[in-house]
């Protein structure tokens, strides 16, 4: 019973860095790409940004707000060519993140 116990530990411990990796890299990748970008002289700036690596990881992990976190970040690529590729993020940031917690 204990051999199993720890052995599970070991699988649990295994996703939960697998998880953390998978936050860090995400927070890491949405500060290079939204990084000081949701200041708009019309609104307010949101609580869920990417300006320092300790907002950007309670963005990621919390996941809330992750609408206006998108929303913010289309508007802030508006006038770019690629302005509509930023929602790919957080779609695969969605279905990667859903794909590892359903594992």
């Amino acid at each position: 019973m204990v051999g199993s116990l720890l052995a599970s530990m070991r699988s649990i411990a295994s996703l939960l860095v697998l998880l953390f990796l998978f936050i860090v890299i995400f927070a890491l990748l949405g500060m290079q790409i939204f990084g000081g970008r949701f200041n708009f002289l019309y609104l307010r700036k949101p609580r869920s940004n990417f300006d320092n690596f300790h907002q950007a990881l309670i963005t990621i992990l919390t996941g809330e707000d992750w609408n206006e976190a998108m929303y913010m970040g289309i508007k802030s690529y508006s006038n770019q060519p690629f302005g509509s590729l930023v929602c790919l993020y957080y779609v695969v940031l969605f279905i990667c993140g859903n794909c590892i917690l359903s594992t």
